[in-house]
């Protein structure tokens, strides 16, 4: 087996072409990046050695590199923004992040692909080939609502060895944090659009993709 983790939402950094789009204080908040998630990855890199590891450099208000290039919110509403309205400027600024997409996505892709079994990817195997940890973070509160739980574990119940993998992980979080709220998927559903769920249509049963999402309220 081997580890691959990723970090799509690190940075909030902007390209030169789309920085005046968005407002300086939009990018502090978690509208542009996964707050505190960068810190987890980096630490998890340098203690579980993945074989693989990945991180975006610009913030998902440029493009959000865990959604597909097709799903109308991959783009944020600042290419519509007045500094972004002029028809050629916008079109070019995306042009480039579907380019910088594209280049995270590919490079996530070659790994799993050089690295997984050639045969059938619909004969399950018995065990996992590549696990994948994808390292998110959320905001506590979203729309006036307080999300009641400190690390949620997203994965596709249709999967047996995701829903395994899921239990080791909350198993062993809450063997070291007895008092730590962890929830199975939640606040978002491990079966909606994102980097994992491609991955799962393009690779099989080898492949195990788990994100986790950790409450932002331990980062302030």
């Amino acid at each position: 087996m081997k580890l691959m983790l990723t970090c799509e939402h690190a940075s909030n950094r902007l390209p030169a072409a789309f920085k005046k789009a968005v407002p300086a204080e939009v990018l502090k908040t978690h509208r542009a990046y996964d707050i505190g998630a960068l810190l987890v990855f980096r630490k998890l890199v340098r203690f579980a050695k993945p074989e693989f590891s990945c991180e975006g450099k610009f913030s998902r208000l440029f493009v959000d590199l865990n959604r597909t290039i097709t799903n109308k919110s991959a783009f944020s509403e600042y290419y519509e923004a007045p500094d972004a309205r002029d028809k050629a400027v916008a079109e070019k600024a995306k042009a480039q992040a579907t380019a910088y997409w594209k280049e995270y996505r590919d490079n996530v892709e070659k790994f799993v692909q050089q690295n997984i079994g050639k045969g059938n990817k619909s004969t399950a195997s018995k065990d996992a080939e590549i696990v994948h940890l994808g390292i998110h973070s959320f905001t506590p509160v979203l729309n006036g609502k307080v999300r009641n739980t400190d690390i949620g574990i997203l994965y596709d119940p249709a999967r047996p060895q995701e829903r395994a993998y899921a239990q080791v992980i909350k198993d062993e979080i809450k063997r070291l944090y007895p008092a730590m709220k962890v929830r199975f998927n939640y606040p978002y559903k491990g079966s909606s659009d994102g980097l994992t769920t491609t991955l799962r249509k393009k690779f099989g049963p080898r492949y195990v993709g788990i994100e986790i999402e950790i409450n932002q309220k331990f980062f302030k």
